[in-house]
């Protein structure tokens, strides 16, 4: 019995300990890092320790980077739930199994695609003269309309991206989430006489709470790792409008100054605000 017992220990022992390994040390790098006044000018560098901490507080680019960031969770967190919940259930209740399967695999194909690639195909499209999605515009308005020079058409065009990406893979799995749910709740709905929307808010959304909730984490962490995305799209502009933390954070540490404690520095408070934020998040959603 014991042996039977200590079995999981054995074969997930390892595994866990290589894993804690690899997320303890850099974070403890990072943090020591942080606590310095290291530059890549300079090999030696000495603990001034919370000093980065104070200077990010008066620091106006960090305080915009930091926003733009919340305004990027929000808007693609939002998004890529609320458009892969409303698909899957179209799909659901409108098209065929064999449809399905089509569209699914139709679906699960942006999200194949490298992060980059897809950036440059879609910042080719937003161009203002050669661009797919400008040109009916251009054709019809007789105006060149340039969607990624302005604040919020840059945020909501990479935002469109990302959604697109996610949005239909994540639609993938609410189908298949609702065709794994037991029937007999649903015929009882519909001998109640109870509308499809009625259906699906009373009955399979709350079915589904807890894979719905899983998919925001999950989408969340993931909304976290744009950089590649903004970067190859917008470089941050225009100016520095669509400027996320972590993007702050290598031009601080590797292009412009670099500042390597002081990019440290953004990294750990990131790292924090993520999982207090994450933390909250989960405990209130799974009251």
């Amino acid at each position: 019995m014991r042996r039977g017992r200590s079995l999981p220990y054995v074969f997930l022992g390892p595994t866990l300990a290589i894993l804690i390994v690899l997320a303890l040390v850099p974070t403890l790098y990072a943090v020591n890092i942080s606590l310095q006044n290291r530059t890549l000018a300079q090999p030696g560098a000495d603990y001034v320790w919370f000093a980065n901490y104070a200077a990010l507080l008066s620091d106006a680019r960090f305080l915009n980077a930091l926003w733009v960031s919340l305004k990027w969770e929000i808007i693609s967190v939002s998004a890529t739930m609320l458009v892969g919940i409303g698909l899957g259930i179209a799909m659901f209740e409108a098209a065929s199994p064999r449809a399905r399967n089509l569209l699914c695999l139709l679906f699960i194909i942006p999200v194949l695609l490298p992060r980059v690639c897809a950036a440059f195909v879609w910042k080719f499209a937003f161009h203002p003269l050669y661009g797919a999605l400008t040109w009916p515009m251009r054709e019809l308005t007789g105006s060149t309309p340039d969607i990624l020079s302005t604040p919020l058409g840059a945020l909501l065009a990479v935002a469109f991206v990302d959604v697109w990406q996610w949005g239909l893979f994540f639609a993938v799995i609410v189908l298949k989430l609702l065709e794994s749910l037991p029937p007999q709740p649903l015929e009882a709905a519909r001998i109640d006489r109870a509308k499809r929307w009625e259906i699906h808010r009373y009955v399979t959304l709350p079915m589904l709470k807890a894979p719905l909730i899983s998919l925001l984490l999950v989408k969340a962490i993931e909304s976290l790792r744009s950089f590649d995305l903004v970067y190859v799209m917008t470089r941050g502009g225009p100016g520095i409008s669509t400027e996320t933390l972590d993007m702050y954070a290598y031009s601080q540490g590797f292009i412009e100054s670099g500042k390597i404690s002081y990019a440290s520095s953004m990294a750990v408070i990131m790292m924090v605000l993520t999982v207090v934020a994450f933390t909250v998040t989960w405990k209130r959603l799974n009251r």
